[in-house]
């Protein structure tokens, strides 16, 4: 039998999306560095905040949102306090762009 994939994991195969997560099951990630990198999108090319995480999870670019509660989480608003620091991430449905589509988001509390 053919491997299912979903097809936004071609698109931007090197950062973390949705399609990363088992239906309804949250990830537990490990900070291992906060960096500025630049980025693909349909915009063109555009520098943005990536965190990259330990035990091979792919990077999440993060938006103001998931900085916003990234920073609650981690009581800093400093990136360099995030590294070593645990984020519980989920999916959850998002207006942009006129449409609603899936986007990964921080839990706002520290995992157990």
């Amino acid at each position: 039998m053919a491997e299912h994939i979903h097809w936004k994991k071609t698109t931007n195969p090197n950062y973390l999306g949705a399609f990363a997560f088992e239906d309804g099951k949250d990830m537990i990630v490990t900070v291992q560095d906060v960096r500025t990198e630049t980025i693909q999108n349909a915009q063109g090319k555009e520098d943005k905040l990536v965190a990259h995480f330990e035990n091979g999870v792919l990077p999440l670019i993060l938006n103001t949102t998931n900085m916003k509660t990234i920073a609650k989480v981690t009581g800093s608003a400093y990136i360099d306090e995030w590294v070593g620091k645990k984020l519980q991430l989920y999916v959850d449905l998002v207006s942009a762009f006129g449409t609603t589509t899936e986007a990964v988001r921080v839990r706002d509390f520290a995992p157990n």
